[in-house]
């Protein structure tokens, strides 16, 4: 029987909503950019201080040349003594001529040093990029993977595949443009100020005295820019979820002829996300005008009163003069504080959609499971299981899928599971393999609580083959040695040979190295339970667990199948799932399972003596009820 067939539908997360129970896991976080790149960025950081100290060096000699042209200006045209700071008095020619090929021979080096400090903080901060977005995305993955069922039983895939693709491609986007591109906007307005003030310092405070209304204007769309990306990053999880769902489903879809239903979802989801992005994208269209807006005022007041200032030799209240040669590289430096206001506003908005998506990703990585690892390692378990007095209701339900089992199986006991559709087997499986916990109750391995086991030993200990098998995209030989590094072709082909695929494997043209497609879709159902089985067999645990491993095979291969796994598991502890009775006719004992509760034990002959559910059930499948 298949999951499906006996887990309830709950909503997502529980009591949360699909949403909820990623987004609600990083909502006490204040800063999840910064907290999210602390961890991931560990190690990392002293590639950011490269980067930084680089590109504001860079920054500063960038600008130093419009600052050395208009004290040149001055001294060739105007007589003006042509100091330059740092630089000694004898090294500067007197003559005007002199004075040019110094000047162009001194922009030229500075220009060189500064592509060269350039440069270096690219690679700086591209590298602690790379290096960051590498251990975010792992440990994400990671985090993921080790998440227990319950996680993935009430959450969508396409929500999960959402953060892991869409939400690390936005940090990426961030963390390779921003941190770069806001530090260059910071060294580019204070490299404008420390000149400015240099050539006249009360003419600079004409020219930044907007800066706090460029913080303001900034802080007010940076907000919109975050509340709009929360907004997106949702939808977006929300659509990417409809479209896997649909798309692994499109066999159905087809079968019953819901295509336009399905496109007309699509459309519905597909108008939200686009509603959520063109509002995101409006706050971004005013954002940079605006502050382009108020930069220019700047521009305009500097002009208006450093050219009266020139002509006047005095402006109101303030003495002395400035020179064309100071006006000139101080209207530069006046129009340069705008473009570091369109990187900043730019950079906020790579922020605020980076800070979404850093509090997905941190979502999904403070997911914490119901409970801690086991710390005792199964190791060569002898395979006694007991379930006592155990029973569970899956998370967000009250109803309960299993009442008050009590079954004790020996070790090399072949036990068969049999009972109606949503009786409650794989059920009993589950808690066996500890994807889910008993409420009340116990499942013991060898003497010891499921709950006390490490979750890796005791999964490994255990073979598991399910009604409708997964395959990852691959081989045929990357499928069946999936879990065992080592295993040999003659290995390979040994175990396909017991699980009865050897021979349609040879008849392919490929033979073992033909891809199976995507989940196995080039193989039919018998070919991929028969694979799953060779996986199984190879890597040879204590324990066996069969929930309907040969339901898609036909009858003469089941029975070959059958013999195989008769000497495979005869010393073995072995669990058999069938709906085909005549599958655990042979076994030790089987177990009939009815509304959660295990109602009859024994051997075949003996149920059949019971007269009772398994005799019904027999009854039925022979023909001996009639309809």
């Amino acid at each position: 029987m298949s999951d499906s067939e006996e887990r309830p539908a709950s909503d997502e997360g529980g009591s949360e909503s699909g949403r909820g129970a990623i987004a609600a896991a990083a909502d006490d976080v204040r800063r999840p950019l910064l907290s999210l790149l602390r961890d991931g960025g560990r190690g990392n950081l002293r590639w950011v201080g490269a980067g930084t100290v680089s590109s504001v060096i860079a920054q500063f000699l960038s600008n130093l040349d419009m600052f050395v042209v208009g004290l040149a200006f001055d001294a060739m045209f105007n007589g003006e003594g042509y100091d330059l700071p740092l630089v000694p008095a004898g090294w500067i020619p007197a003559e005007p001529t002199g004075m040019l090929w110094f000047t162009a021979a001194l922009l030229v080096g500075l220009k060189l040093v500064d592509m060269t400090f350039g440069i270096v903080a690219e690679y700086s901060f591209f590298l602690f990029a790379q290096r960051t977005l590498h251990r975010i995305r792992v440990d994400a993955f990671d985090r993921v993977q080790r998440l227990d069922m319950g996680f993935f039983d009430t959450q969508q895939t396409g929500e999960v595949m959402s953060v892991l693709n869409n939400d690390v491609n936005s940090l990426e986007q961030f963390l390779e443009v921003g941190p770069n591109l806001g530090v260059v906007a910071a060294a580019m307005f204070a490299s404008s100020v420390v000149y400015m003030a240099l050539l006249n310092w009360q003419l600079a405070l004409v020219s930044v005295a907007v800066a706090p209304l460029l913080l303001a204007a900034n802080v007010w769309f940076g907000a919109r820019h975050e509340a709009r990306n929360d907004d997106v990053r949702e939808e977006t999880g929300i659509l990417n979820a409809l479209l896997e769902t649909n798309i692994s489903g499109i066999q159905t879809v087809k079968a019953f002829g819901g295509e336009r239903y399905e496109t007309e979802r699509v459309t519905d989801r597909s108008a939200t996300h686009r509603t959520a992005s063109w509002r995101a994208h409006m706050v971004g269209v005013g954002h940079q005008p605006a502050l382009r807006m108020i930069a220019g005022v700047a521009f305009v007041a500097t002009l208006f009163v450093g050219t009266e200032w020139a002509i006047d030799s005095r402006f109101w209240f303030l003495p002395g003069t400035i020179t064309a040669g100071e006006l000139v590289p101080f209207m530069y430096y006046t129009q340069q504080l705008v473009l570091p206001v369109r990187f900043l506003a730019w950079v906020t908005g790579l922020y605020k959609g980076a800070t979404a998506s850093a509090k997905r990703i941190l979502g999904v990585q403070r997911i914490e499971p119901p409970r801690e690892d086991g710390r005792t390692e199964l190791n060569d378990p002898d395979g006694r299981v007991e379930y006592d007095d155990a029973s569970f209701a899956y998370p967000g339900t009250d109803e309960r899928v299993l009442h008050d089992i009590d079954l004790a199986v020996e070790s090399g006991e072949t036990v068969g599971l049999v009972g109606e559709t949503g009786a409650g087997k794989s059920t009993l499986l589950k808690l066996l393999q500890a994807y889910y916990d008993p409420d009340e109750g116990s499942v013991r391995v060898d003497g010891t609580d499921a709950r006390d086991i490490t979750r890796e030993s005791l999964r490994t200990s255990i073979g598991y083959v399910a009604q409708d098998p997964f395959l990852f995209t691959g081989t045929i030989r990357e499928n069946i040695a999936y879990s065992v590094d080592d295993a040999t072709d003659d290995a390979v082909e040994a175990a396909a040979r017991e699980a009865g695929a050897h021979e349609f494997i040879a008849s392919l043209e490929q033979g073992y190295d033909a891809e199976v497609g995507e989940r196995g879709v080039m193989l039919s159902g018998g070919q991929r339970q028969r694979i799953a089985l060779a996986r199984v067999l190879l890597a040879d645990p204590p324990m066996f667990i069969f929930d309907e491993a040969t339901s898609h095979v036909d009858n003469r291969t089941e029975v070959l199948i059958q013999r195989s796994l008769d000497a495979v598991t005869e010393d073995r502890t072995t669990f058999v799932v069938a709906h085909r009775l005549s599958t655990v006719r042979d076994a030790d004992r089987i177990v009939v399972v009815d509304d959660g509760a295990i109602v009859e034990q024994g051997t075949h002959d003996e149920l059949l003596d019971l007269d009772g559910k398994y005799a019904d059930l027999w009854k039925v499948q022979v023909g001996a009820v009639g309809t």
